[in-house]
């Protein structure tokens, strides 16, 4: 699977979607250990800085935890939230808009 270029979506937030959507289908159970950032950004094409960021959405919505150098697992379904995303998901898409939008700003002046 690789990143659309044409969605509007931060590609950090479509491999956040992606691996949300391998939890919900319960492809990564609760306890598994997810690929290395490397693996993952091999998997979605993008830098690994693309896929930290991607997994710290999936972090704050408490879906995945980490586990220093042993990785990321896919939290225990006690810990993850009733409805995986919610308000803390919109907030964190929200920022990463602001960003993008202030990088195109920033591009847009210095033509």
């Amino acid at each position: 699977m690789s990143i659309d270029p044409d969605d509007p979506r931060l590609p950090s937030v479509q491999i956040a979607d992606a691996i949300r959507k391998d939890i919900a289908d319960e492809v990564l159970k609760p306890g598994r250990k997810l690929p290395t950032h490397k693996q993952l950004a091999e998997r979605f094409g993008v830098a690994t800085q693309t896929v930290q960021n991607g997994l710290r959405i999936l972090r704050e919505e408490g879906l995945i935890e980490s586990a220093g150098a042993r990785g990321s697992f896919v939290a225990d379904k006690a810990r993850q939230p009733d409805r995986p995303g919610g308000l803390d998901a919109i907030r964190a898409e929200v920022a990463q808009l602001k960003e993008r939008v202030a990088v195109l700003e920033e591009l847009v002046r210095h033509k």
